[in-house]
């Protein structure tokens, strides 16, 4: 039977709030697992859409309905966007299906009742959205094995948010933000979220620099502190304990794990892929991106509060167009929508999803035999456009907040592609 996709209706799946369990969560969802027996959906992820608490509880029948009906046609768009804008960009083979599925309310009250208790102390200002009329089902990629089965011979999936692959160069860049073209975003970024003392070691373009030392490297300082940019899952269940650290089972099989992955990570063309096209989308940089979003929000060239699906799939026709030359973009609509993509390309999150934790290592620290993997890219949502402006401002305040920390950056080690 072919599986529908999220172009299709929504189906008409009875959600048990019983049959559902916790998974994760991230800023703007919930992913629960399937629990039950139903044949329709085992193997399958809900993912539920996020609102801010307040917003959650005050709404009335008629803006609840209302919502209802643009949450269904953006979850709809974003699969769109997902499959034919992603894509395109880094391979359709690293996009998972999507299925839509209807929600009624109790059930989404009672899925929000069931999961509250479980989430972290530092989610919590935001909760399942209550109004949405649609859930996503996505293939679990963290499949567990029967019960009484040896943790370590259970899948693990590890999942990686790499976040910015390159060092921007753009000629808009301001000279008193020049640290820019040193320092990566995500080093400097550091010092704004985090005390000097709990500055990861992590640089992510150690991650896309396809030099397998510096990979290696970039996993064990994710391991030492995994933030928001590293989870583990042996079948269901993380290994990252609440303090933010694998848990003291697993560590002893971390070098093994992370072997593995860099394997894969070199193998693989997926962060070439990633790197490469979260720097063409954005040659501008947001500094050059800013006027140009002014300009088109005055001409009303950028009439409607958020692109369309239509939008989305011209822009990014024209970007594989002129890919391989040094053509610019031929309009400021065209240049702001290639940015935008290119923020999705910078927050999304790779699974590597392996059958059982590997165990067995040659004397030069790869596996001895090929183990089998599945690749996959989540949270691949479009980006708001009327967030541009915040993007420019939470840029200044990076910069500000690295160089009262490191008044020199001359004097650190340079951030290398």
């Amino acid at each position: 039977m072919a599986v529908p996709s999220a172009t299709d209706l929504p189906e008409s799946i009875p959600i048990e709030p019983s049959d559902w369990s916790y998974k994760a969560e991230g800023n703007q969802s919930i992913v629960l697992s399937y629990r039950g027996s139903d044949t329709n959906i085992c193997g399958w992820l809900l993912r539920l859409s996020k609102c801010d608490v307040a917003a959650g509880t005050n709404a009335n029948a008629d803006a609840c309905a209302t919502h209802r009906h643009d949450d269904t046609q953006r979850k709809r768009d974003d699969a769109t966007f997902a499959t034919s804008v992603i894509g395109p960009l880094l391979g359709a083979e690293y996009v998972l299906p999507q299925r839509l599925v209807a929600l009624k309310p109790e059930s989404l009250r009672q899925l929000h009742e069931k999961c509250e208790p479980l989430r972290p102390a530092h989610r919590l200002h935001r909760q399942i959205d209550l109004a949405q009329g649609v859930g996503i089902l996505q293939p679990n990629a963290f499949r567990g094995t029967p019960p009484g089965s040896s943790r370590l011979r259970q899948s693990v999936t590890v999942e990686l948010k790499p976040k910015w692959g390159f060092l921007p160069s753009s000629a808009s860049i301001s000279p008193h933000n020049s640290v820019k073209s040193r320092v990566c975003r995500y080093c400097m970024h550091q010092y704004t979220k985090h005390a000097s003392q709990d500055v990861s070691g992590f640089c992510p373009l150690d991650l896309y620099s396809g030099d397998r030392r510096r990979i290696v490297r970039a996993l064990d300082s994710l391991a030492r502190s995994p933030q928001n940019n590293l989870r583990v899952f042996v079948g269901d269940h993380s290994v990252i304990d609440k303090q933010g650290k694998i848990s003291d089972e697993c560590v002893p099989q971390w070098e093994a794990l992370r072997d593995c992955v860099a394997d894969i990570i070199l193998k693989e063309p997926l962060f070439s892929r990633l790197k490469r096209c979260q720097q063409a989308l954005d040659s501008l940089d947001i500094e050059g991106v800013l006027p140009l979003y002014r300009r088109a929000m005055e001409s009303g060239s950028l009439a409607n509060a958020q692109p369309s699906i239509n939008d989305w799939l011209s822009a990014v026709s024209d970007f594989l167009r002129r890919s391989g030359n040094a053509d610019s973009p031929a309009t400021d609509k065209q240049a702001i929508l290639e940015f935008l993509i290119s923020t999705t390309l910078k927050d999304v999150s790779v699974l590597i999803t392996l059958p059982e934790w590997p165990i067995h290592k040659t004397a030069s620290g790869g596996m001895s035999s090929e183990p089998q993997y599945a690749v996959a890219v989540i949270d691949s949502d479009p980006k708001q456009l009327a967030k541009i402006p915040d993007y420019f401002s939470k840029d200044e305040k990076i910069v500000k907040h690295f160089l009262k920390h490191c008044p020199d950056p001359g004097s650190r080690p340079r951030c290398s592609e």
